[in-house]
């Protein structure tokens, strides 16, 4: 039940977004020469192939971690926390190294574009600014994690306990340090990677002539979109559920009982509570964003000729 409350979240975020991004400038449609069309056809199919491949190849990979998860009980969960980073680690350097995508026009005439290209020149600065606030939270909360942690009877760091009047509680998985090293690296992986494929997308060749910046423009904007999605989306589900299994941990460890009784710790149970409540939340948001990554794949910018204006607006 819980499993489908949240999947319906995710559905209801996403759907939402969708509507709203309607008439975005990423989709909207553009006018370009008839006689230049079939190039930025071809392009327009080279990019949605990139994003496509991408993103399912990390679903690809995500599943194989999964699987590998279930084979590997002695390793207490660590890959399905690891799996929505390292499936979008595998698609963002897959999309890094595809063939750049790129409309060179018929003419040997090219006008050179003075306005700089940079990673983070396709989209909101809050797009870029969010998800990396995000990513030194995580390492932040890994850290602090850690620290709390205590060793299980295996030596891993992975319980929280409490003690009061004399009497301990103990409670596991903990995202200590068997989890939170692991976490940090691949933190760092995932915007290294997410940090090559925007420069990937920045550095690729602009189009020989000006008149199809705009339309060039529009492409790039539909791939750092995707780019974002998928590793934002990856970044908060990972987040979420560790937040989550921090929350529970903290609170049946700060949960005392006497009998029929029991005594909550505080200000540790309210943490726990707190860190579950976010939890689902940063799992809503991770789940919507993956998911509208995958929708974004059937949106790619289209292109009308010049000489209808009215199929333009109809379009829009």
């Amino acid at each position: 039940m819980f499993s489908l409350l949240t999947l319906f979240a995710i559905a209801l975020v996403a759907a939402v977004a969708v509507w709203a991004s309607r008439r975005s400038d990423a989709f909207r449609p553009i006018a370009i020469d008839a006689s230049l069309q079939p190039i930025f056809q071809r392009a327009r199919s080279e990019t949605r192939t990139r994003a496509f491949v991408s993103i399912g190849l990390s679903f690809l990979i995500f599943v194989a971690v999964c699987a590998l998860n279930q084979y590997t009980p002695q390793s207490y969960g660590l890959p399905l926390m690891l799996a929505p980073g390292i499936a979008a680690i595998v698609g963002l350097t897959a999309f890094a190294f595809f063939p750049a995508v790129t409309a060179q026009s018929p003419t040997r005439r090219r006008q050179a574009s003075l306005v700089p290209r940079r990673p983070w020149s396709y989209g909101p600065r809050w797009a870029y600014i969010l998800p990396s606030v995000a990513a030194a939270a995580v390492v932040l909360f890994a850290i602090l994690a850690g620290l709390s942690s205590r060793p299980s009877e295996d030596g891993t760091y992975r319980t929280i306990g409490f003690e009061l009047d004399g009497t301990t509680s103990e409670s596991s998985p903990y995202p200590g340090w068997y989890y939170g090293v692991p976490l940090i690296a691949m933190t760092l992986c995932l915007l290294a990677a997410t940090l090559l494929a925007l420069w990937r997308i920045s550095a690729a060749p602009g189009p020989t002539l000006e008149s199809l910046g705009e339309a060039d423009r529009l492409l790039r904007v539909f791939s750092a979109r995707a780019v974002m999605k998928l590793s934002s989306g990856a970044l908060f589900t990972y987040f979420g559920g560790v937040l989550l299994y921090a929350g529970q941990a903290t609170t049946n460890a700060a949960t005392f009982w006497n009998g029929s009784n029991s005594v909550t710790l505080q200000p540790a149970a309210t943490l726990g509570v707190t860190e579950v409540v976010l939890g689902l939340a940063f799992v809503v948001l991770g789940g919507s964003l993956l998911t509208l990554a995958v929708v974004d794949v059937s949106r790619v910018p289209k292109f009308s000729s010049e000489s209808d204006p009215a199929e333009v607006s109809a379009s829009a």
